[in-house]
């Protein structure tokens, strides 16, 4: 996440955005702030590839939800979580433009919390060393693992040396993966664009022109579910295709033929695609800003230990802070009017 300010131009004022998503649209804006295009007003470092993610996060940095601690790993990638307030406070201000990048429609999650897919590969399957790989598989199958598989799994932790408590198999138990059916991230994206106001932007994966393989197949399939979302939603929607026909895939992809990641020379020339889009969707916004439901929570999903809204308390704090000023500024004047005033002489 990435809370931005584009400057001002001759054909419109300056122009507040928030960018969800991946490295993808993540890493362009820096590159554009580097060469001086924006000024980035805060970031979050947690990635996020579906809708849901994206939800969940903005709840967390607002202060609307609690993570449990053992969780961090998941979601924000190392094991401490990131300060809080910055974020809340630019996420309370309301942007003319969201771009919300959603890359997949797989959902890992452990009960409610929702996990990002890459650092379960990342901090959980690879430090195993191969005796979760049965476990990971049996997911990508079946959405959740067995008990078999389960015991089978802390069996090989056990013999390689790891740990296989019972907080370990609650997670092998617990952790599944789902394919949100498209009502659903439907109804995800709606609950954002009524929670935030604002125009949005939502960003599809990219797909390589003339690969006919199963993985860009299905890109090119969600990206038309991705359409119909935006349209259902009164978003835009962007599909970055475009630019890999336009530039060619070995000046656009990592590497020339990577399905994932840039080439970090494009980001460049990727961050004023999408700025040129931020300020297509940006007229009506700047005309009216709304933010119809700021203060109230993000109920999206059965997202658990809703708490109080971090604006609601740290407006709590200042209201109980300027009382406390105001009554020293009483006293003090109370006191100097005594010493003004003619003393009273005791009656004999």
């Amino acid at each position: 996440m990435v809370i931005f300010e584009l400057p001002a131009t001759r054909e419109g004022g300056a122009l507040r955005a928030v960018a969800l998503g991946s490295c993808r649209v993540k890493n362009p804006m820096f590159v554009l702030r580097d060469h001086g295009d924006l000024r980035v007003l805060a970031e979050g470092p947690t990635p996020t590839h579906t809708a849901d993610e994206a939800a969940q996060s903005l709840a967390f940095f607002m202060g609307e939800l609690s993570i449990p601690e053992d969780l961090n790993q998941f979601i924000f990638e190392y094991d401490h979580r990131p300060a809080q307030y910055r974020l809340a406070r630019a996420l309370n201000q309301p942007a003319d433009v969201y771009v919300l990048e959603i890359s997949d429609d797989k959902q890992f999650s452990y009960r409610d919390v929702y996990l990002n897919q890459n650092f379960v590969s990342r901090h959980f399957v690879k430090p195993h060393r191969g005796a979760l790989l049965d476990w990971y598989r049996e997911i990508a199958r079946n959405q959740q693992a067995g008990e078999g598989c389960v015991q089978a799994a802390l069996g090989k932790l056990r013999d390689a040396g790891y740990r296989h408590d019972e907080a370990m198999a609650d997670l092998l138990r617990g952790i599944r993966l789902d394919r949100r059916a498209p009502e659903e991230v439907s109804a995800t994206v709606e609950t954002l664009t009524k929670k935030f106001g604002g125009e949005w932007i939502i960003v599809g994966p990219f797909t390589i022109p003339g690969d006919g393989g199963a993985v860009m197949k299905q890109r090119r399939e969600f990206n038309r579910t991705l359409k119909a979302v935006a349209e259902r939603c009164n978003a835009r929607f962007y599909n970055p295709t475009g630019l890999i026909r336009k530039h060619g895939k070995e000046g656009v992809l990592d590497g020339g033929v990577s399905i994932y990641e840039y080439e970090e020379s494009f980001y460049p020339t990727l961050g004023q695609a999408l700025v040129q889009r931020i300020r297509a969707a940006a007229p009506s916004a700047k005309a009216a800003v709304s933010h119809p439901n700021a203060g109230t929570p993000l109920a999206l999903l059965p997202l658990p230990e809703i708490t109080r809204s971090a604006l609601a308390m740290r407006a709590e704090a200042r209201t109980a802070s300027v009382v406390r000023l105001l009554g020293r500024w009483a006293r003090r004047i109370g006191r100097g009017l005594g010493k003004l005033m003619p003393s009273r002489r005791a009656t004999p």
